[in-house]
């Protein structure tokens, strides 16, 4: 009950900045979510959020990214960022590495996100607690810079493990 609140709490906050939420199920190695580069809307996958508390940091992460499209590129496309995503795609195609400034541009965009994040829980009057999205942010940020200086994003493996890092750690710093 409380999770679906601060659900509707984030969707109207979207709408606040002029922006849709679809919520979709697609196929499970999509996204689970996606911000629209020309900051129109942001889209859930359902599939891919296996719990509420996951589909909420999941929305302040897209929002953290519409927050900083509007505030730092005044919602014009910031064409650098597409740049950087159409050669990162057109690399994972041909099956061939990025380019390391390419990766930085959106490393870079990530961490313009997640300045974002600690306004909108407190903005929309989160409940859960703060070092969740504390955790959330840190892993999040520790994916691009895998990705940044290899070319590749972490194996489930390393993810699982630097997951529970985290969790040990902001959850040890909070009780």
């Amino acid at each position: 009950m409380v999770r679906d609140e601060e659900i509707s709490r984030l969707i109207s906050y979207v709408k606040g900045l002029g922006l849709t939420v679809t919520f979709c199920t697609s196929k499970e190695e999509d996204d689970s979510a996606a911000w629209y580069l020309d900051n129109t809307g942001i889209m859930i996958n359902k599939q891919r959020n296996k719990s509420k508390i996951d589909t909420v940091l999941t929305l302040i992460h897209e929002i953290g990214h519409a927050k900083h499209n509007l505030w730092e590129k005044n919602r014009e496309i910031d064409p650098t960022l597409e740049n950087a995503i159409d050669h990162v795609d057109k690399a994972e195609e041909l099956e061939q590495d990025s380019k390391k400034k390419q990766r930085k541009v959106l490393l870079n965009h990530e961490i313009g996100g997640t300045k974002y994040w600690n306004e909108i829980y407190h903005e929309t009057n989160m409940k859960f607690p703060m070092w969740k999205l504390d955790l959330a942010k840190e892993y999040d940020v520790w994916q691009y810079e895998v990705f940044y200086e290899t070319g590749s994003y972490p194996k489930y493996k390393e993810r699982r493990k630097k997951h529970k890092e985290l969790t040990k750690k902001y959850r040890k710093a909070n009780v």
